[in-house]
């Protein structure tokens, strides 16, 4: 590993084109790759899919900023503050394109991905509910060694993983804390993966740190370093979730007509100005 892959937002997000399938690291509230989000928000990308095991603020404004075309995920909101105003919205005025999504068919789908096979196999419990009545590509089969039933879930390839880091080592080794959802699997899916961190440090700071490497930098595209990427979302130990600053983003996306929803992007893409995506 003796590749600096060390880059700004900007060189770092210039790889994501409009139309590209992204997928967002992060688990609800934690973690999430705001700064990112907000870098590509104001390159006004368009018509992007976006995959996220759980969708939060960073999806929320994509959506509000008329960047998203469609979504897969098992759960999009704001957690503790409520429903997530922009995507709530855009569903039931039919203008996001849903894939209906649950933990298992999500992260069986990512890491068929990463293994490079076409489907993995899943128990058939699925069948028991509505799911496979809207996900037509879900295709049941039985075992051809015991003969129960399965679900073949299809590989998820994706163009572009977007991740946020605890600490990163200029060679793109990261250090993840708390929940890491499909952190783990999503740099092995895609084609490009971007990691911005909190922190760029020596490897043998990183080593040393709680978890040490748990991200190997050898799927890893670009780093960034971006203190306070993540907020307003949190990131153990640097930050805890800004509730107040989450509350004040509800209510400005509230209305996605409204000023104060316009003042609000406007105001928090200027704070990332000197990384914006041109």
């Amino acid at each position: 590993m003796t590749i600096d892959r060390r880059a700004s937002l900007g060189e770092a997000l210039s790889a994501v084109r409009d139309g590209q399938r992204v997928a967002f690291g992060g688990m609800t509230m934690y973690r999430r790759p705001v700064a990112a989000a907000l870098a590509i928000a104001a390159a006004g990308r368009r018509d992007l899919e976006i995959v996220t095991l759980t969708g939060g603020l960073e999806t929320d404004l994509l959506i509000g900023a008329g960047c998203v075309r469609h979504l897969r995920s098992c759960y999009t909101g704001l957690e503790v503050v409520g429903f997530a105003p922009h995507y709530t919205r855009a569903v039931q005025q039919g203008t996001l394109g849903i894939t209906e999504e649950t933990e298992y068919t999500l992260s069986y789908a990512i890491q068929a991905a990463t293994m490079r096979v076409p489907f993995l196999p899943m128990r058939g419990d699925l069948a028991r509910t509505d799911l496979l009545s809207v996900r037509p590509d879900l295709r049941t089969f039985a075992c051809p060694l015991t003969g129960v039933p399965l679900i073949a879930v299809p590989a998820l390839p994706v163009d572009i993983a977007i991740l946020h880091a605890t600490a990163a080592d200029r060679y793109g080794n990261c250090n993840l804390r708390g929940q890491l959802a499909l952190d783990p699997h999503l740099p092995t899916a895609a084609a490009t993966t971007i990691v911005t961190a909190e922190r760029i440090v020596d490897t043998d700071t990183l080593r040393a740190m709680p978890g040490g490497i748990n991200l190997s930098g050898l799927f890893v595209t670009h780093v960034v370093e971006a203190p306070g990427g993540s907020l307003p979302t949190s990131c153990v130990p640097d930050h805890r979730l800004n509730v107040a600053a989450v509350l004040d983003y509800a209510e400005a996306a509230a209305d996605a007509d409204a000023d104060a929803w316009t003042r609000w992007l406007d105001t928090a893409i200027g704070a990332e100005a000197n990384e914006v995506v041109r």
